[in-house]
């Protein structure tokens, strides 16, 4: 019998939801709530509001998606961990057969929830660091002491053995700070991922760019991480295509907002279909038209840009911006340029 590693059978598995238009993964945000209030972040409020779902509405929707044929099921926020019903949530999705993934900050992690997230059989725990040290870490958090809370968390997790990827997002106040998260990170026996995206609040605020460094700062990042240091890499991102919306989004994959909005993804925040009058096999259908039906306008250049293969911008990044998906934004068009000059002279004999 012929046997594959869990990340070649979940690639596969992809692959094959694609081409049937099928979702096998879903982002689950369960809360705005949060401890930190981190100066970057697109959570709207970080508050966790009344109109946030329920224990049972939570395990309904769990429901439906079982029912889907989603397999793998992100939770996050804001800060997972400030849900009380976590754990009544984690052993209810894993009743039904679903993997479990969980994006956390690891300040609130205890013995308790190493427990838990030992039982339930965690797929893998995707730590955000901001920082190496406790000044860094916490001028990007705004909150003092969450460095150590985060440090401990994260070595809790490291101890238990559990399946840990921690990720950075790199800004203007923790660029430097990047190779002292890498080696931090990899003392402790864990793969490393930083990403250089940032984007405005899922609300439209601004205010998060920011912290965005230049595409020149991003460019130097990228060939110093990737020349020199090969365990490191850069977070998983959608691949272009020959779609105008181009992204697994709508394909294979969607997301659900603390407030039981079904939308393309946490940060594509439409169509904004409700849950809590609807059903998700409904809100996918209508996802998938959401895509099907997008069209670029006449601002729309991707299709001629010479730079395409190399540009990091989703529709996701026009619409929040502008409110134009066919927008071209300059800030990725600069990048992509330089990305596309540094590939040429690291392998001048190697076309595009």
């Amino acid at each position: 019998m012929k046997q594959i590693d869990a990340d070649t059978f979940l690639a596969e598995l992809s692959s094959k939801a694609r081409l049937r238009r099928q979702p096998e993964s879903v982002t689950f945000e369960l809360t705005y709530g949060c401890n930190l209030r981190c100066v970057h972040c697109f959570n709207p409020t970080h508050r966790a509001l009344p109109q946030e779902l329920s224990t049972s509405e939570v395990l309904r929707l769990i429901d439906q998606l079982a029912e889907l044929g989603v397999l793998t099921v992100t939770f996050t926020g804001g800060e997972t961990g400030t849900r009380p019903d976590l754990g009544e949530i984690f052993r209810y999705t894993q009743h039904l057969g679903l993997l479990i993934r969980l994006l956390t900050n690891a300040t609130r992690v205890t013995p308790e929830f190493v427990a838990l997230l030992d039982a339930v059989h965690v797929e893998q725990v995707c730590v955000s660091i901001y920082g190496a040290t406790a000044s860094t870490y916490e001028q990007m958090t705004a909150v003092p002491g969450s460095y150590a809370a985060f440090h401990h968390g994260l070595t809790m997790l490291t101890q238990a053995n559990l399946p840990v990827v921690v990720r950075m997002p790199v800004t203007t106040i923790n660029h430097h700070d990047v190779q002292a998260c890498r080696i931090l990170t990899e003392n402790l026996g864990q793969k490393f991922q930083y990403c250089l995206d940032i984007t405005p609040t899922v609300t439209g605020n601004l205010a998060p760019l920011e912290y965005r460094l230049s595409p020149a700062r991003k460019n130097a990042i990228d060939q110093d991480m990737l020349s020199n240091w090969g365990a490191a890499s850069i977070e998983d991102t959608c691949r272009p295509t020959d779609e105008f919306i181009e992204c697994d989004c709508g394909h294979t994959r969607f997301a659900i907002t603390p407030y039981g909005e079904m939308n393309l993804c946490t940060a594509f925040p439409i169509p904004r279909y409700d849950l809590k009058t609807g059903t998700v096999s409904e809100g996918w259908e209508l996802l998938k038209r959401t895509v099907d039906e997008a069209r670029p306008n006449n601002r729309y250049d991707c299709a001629t840009c010479a730079v395409r293969s190399y540009c990091r911008q989703g529709r996701n990044d026009a619409w929040l911006e502008t409110g134009d998906m066919s927008v071209c934004l300059p800030h990725y068009k600069q990048w992509a340029e330089l990305e596309h000059r540094t590939h040429a002279l690291l392998h001048p004999r190697r076309p595009d």
